[in-house]
């Protein structure tokens, strides 16, 4: 069971660090597209459409490595007045409904996604980007997602410290 937590973490670790890169190559074409505009007077037709895309690829890539890193958005106003076990297993419970959340959004987008590949649906946009293209990132980062939810879940029986909110606060 370690060796899958572990497996699943380097993916969802990779999938971050690939999200961190195409944030930075958003940055890059979109400082280029500026001085494209402003400084030649000769903008692009692509920085655009593209940086949308690149940061829906950075998203949904990111987003696994958030839930692991229990960085997603988290509501404790009430796990605060609870004692400690509870509050494992209120981690517990948030973090399998993150599981089911992500693994029926990635079901839905792969079933989405593979309309759009039947049909030969495109953007109706300058690029005419297969629709397919903007899916794929929501079918591999929520599937990413549910996968790291389940594993920081069943590690937490190991491992609970990884659960409270004082260990986290440690390992920032």
């Amino acid at each position: 069971m370690t060796n899958i937590v572990r497996t699943i973490d380097r993916l969802c670790a990779l999938a971050a660090g690939l999200a961190a890169a195409l944030f930075f190559f958003i940055g890059l074409i979109v400082t280029y597209e500026v001085v494209m505009r402003y400084v030649f007077l000769n903008p692009t037709r692509w920085v655009e459409e593209s940086s949308r895309v690149l940061q829906i690829y950075a998203v949904f890539l990111a987003c696994a490595w958030l839930v692991g890193r229990r960085d997603h958005i988290r509501i404790t106003v009430v796990t605060g007045w609870v004692k400690t076990s509870i509050q494992l297993w209120l981690a517990r419970l948030s973090l399998l409904l993150v599981a089911v959340v992500s693994g029926v959004g990635a079901w839905y987008s792969g079933s989405l996604m593979r309309f759009s590949i039947s049909i030969g649906q495109r953007t109706d946009s300058t690029l005419e980007l297969p629709m397919w293209l903007l899916q794929a990132p929501l079918v591999v980062g929520l599937t990413l997602a549910a996968l790291q939810a389940l594993a920081v879940a069943a590690d937490s029986f190991n491992h609970p410290e990884r659960l409270s909110d004082s260990a986290r606060v440690r390992d920032t």
